[in-house]
């Protein structure tokens, strides 16, 4: 047996309701000869009759009130799915999920996560942090967060923080007894805390510049690991240098436990918002990004 289609049982429930193929037509923006058409094809793929038909009036018979009962809830509840499905572009609301790095978890998402979900109480949110780089299509996210050097080209970009201050810092004690660096080819003569990427597994390599010259550096050390916490541990339990965010280490900087060097050396960062490049962006990330412009006047 051919499986009804949903055009077939909703004309055969019009006519039922109506009594009549003329008004099923009319609100169907079809002719009276299609509706029929199409009723019939419903009886003859079920193998029962569903409407008794005379020239003067419609009647369902009993086969016809058993689909009814049956199909009516199921119709519904698809027609609630799908004008949920719709609305999703229309209405802010659903569940929002973003997968970004520690350092936009602290620096962009926490300082602005309570004024968000208060203007918008039809959003849920759903943060994974994860400093690796993840395909966000192939595990359901609506968007990530990143550093603009790692972003795929396929991917709509919108930038967040545009001027990120980093800092190589370390503390008084590693310092003490050794030559302070004042250039960053001598980071090579020093231990640096290194940050080591999940993903593939590579050492991340230092970036300076300084009046338009641009260096990388790969420096060397005990400890390296992809938590920026950790490696902020790591330099102020005296395992050399560290290049983290700057708002990672204020605090320590301002109380003198750790200490800022090259900083003439350290272009400003940036992160951006990214999301698949797709026709119908839901409203939930729509209104997320206009969020985002507004508090970082981007």
């Amino acid at each position: 047996m051919d499986t009804p289609d949903f055009q077939q049982l909703r004309l055969f429930l019009q006519v039922a309701r109506s009594k009549s193929f003329t008004q099923a037509a009319d609100a169907s923006s079809l002719s009276v000869s299609t509706v029929s058409h199409r009723v019939r094809s419903l009886e003859k793929q079920l193998g029962v009759q569903l409407l008794n038909r005379t020239t003067r009036s419609v009647s369902v018979t009993e086969a016809g009130e058993q689909l009814i009962q049956k199909i009516t809830p199921l119709l519904e509840e698809l027609q609630t799915s799908l004008h949920s499905v719709a609305a999703a572009t229309v209405d802010a609301a659903g569940t929002l999920r973003l997968n970004i790095p520690s350092t936009a978890s602290r620096m962009v998402l926490q300082p602005l996560l309570q004024r968000f979900l208060r203007k918008y109480p039809g959003i849920n949110l759903e943060v994974a942090v994860d400093n690796s780089l993840v395909d966000i299509v192939a595990q359901g996210f609506d968007a990530g967060i990143r550093y603009d050097h790692v972003l795929a080209e396929d991917m709509v970009v919108v930038p967040v923080a545009t001027q990120l201050r980093f800092v190589i810092v370390a503390t008084p004690e590693y310092l003490q007894g050794r030559k302070l660096p004042t250039h960053p080819h001598d980071l090579l003569e020093h231990e640096c805390v290194n940050y080591r990427s999940a993903q593939t597994g590579s050492l991340h390599r230092w970036d300076f510049e300084k009046a338009g010259k641009q260096m990388r550096v790969t420096v060397k050390g005990r400890l390296a690991t992809n938590d920026v916490e950790l490696m902020v541990r790591g330099a102020l339990d005296g395992f050399g240098f560290a290049y983290v965010a700057r708002s990672s280490v204020e605090q320590h900087l301002q109380r003198g436990e750790l200490v800022e060097v090259l900083d003439d050396w350290i272009a400003h960062s940036a992160l951006y918002l990214y999301y698949f490049n797709r026709t119908n962006t839901p409203k939930k990330l729509r209104v997320f990004i206009e969020f985002l412009k507004e508090e970082f006047g981007t």
